[in-house]
């Protein structure tokens, strides 16, 4: 449980920095989505029941601050943290193609899932370059990884070194 701050405080740093710096970068509906990596990241590497208080706590912020509907962020990032979970548990993800591949898969199917419940509440319609920004989206989002990761990595043994987390 000693984690669960820094879960908390690197995914709403990430919120910040994705509301406030990459919005004035990127395009609103194709921006990285960095709480959802640290949402992964989270699962990947941290205790489970503190992984899925904080992304729960975390979707809800997401949640709040982006309009969705009420648990949509907050389903979407507990499913990640039950599915990251899973596949650290079983398999050997070590580095960073295997965390690569993993946020890639996770970006499509959160990305879809949001889009589906947009469309079937009736904000979006289904059109080609929808599942175009889709897939710049996901590319986008799984490749900040490769700068977000080690960041995460580097902060984590300091605030356990601290902490005396585990």
């Amino acid at each position: 449980m000693k984690d669960i701050p820094f879960f908390l405080l690197t995914g709403l740093g990430c919120l910040v920095i994705q509301c406030a710096i990459l919005n004035h970068i990127f395009p609103m509906e194709l921006k990285p989505d960095l709480t959802l990596l640290v949402v992964v990241w989270t699962g990947l590497n941290g205790e489970y029941v503190s992984g899925l208080l904080s992304a729960f706590l975390l979707g809800l912020t997401q949640d709040l601050l982006s309009g969705a509907p009420l648990g949509l962020f907050s389903a979407v990032y507990v499913a990640t943290v039950i599915f990251t979970g899973y596949v650290s548990d079983n398999f050997h993800v070590e580095g960073l193609g295997t965390s690569f591949a993993i946020t890639l898969l996770v970006s499509l199917v959160s990305f879809c899932v949001v889009f589906t419940s947009r469309w079937f509440a009736g904000h979006v319609t289904l059109e080609p370059e929808i599942v175009k920004i889709i897939l710049v989206k996901t590319i986008l989002t799984s490749l900040s990884l490769i700068m977000l990761k080690p960041m995460l990595d580097k902060a984590w043994k300091g605030y356990s070194r601290i902490v005396g987390a585990t």
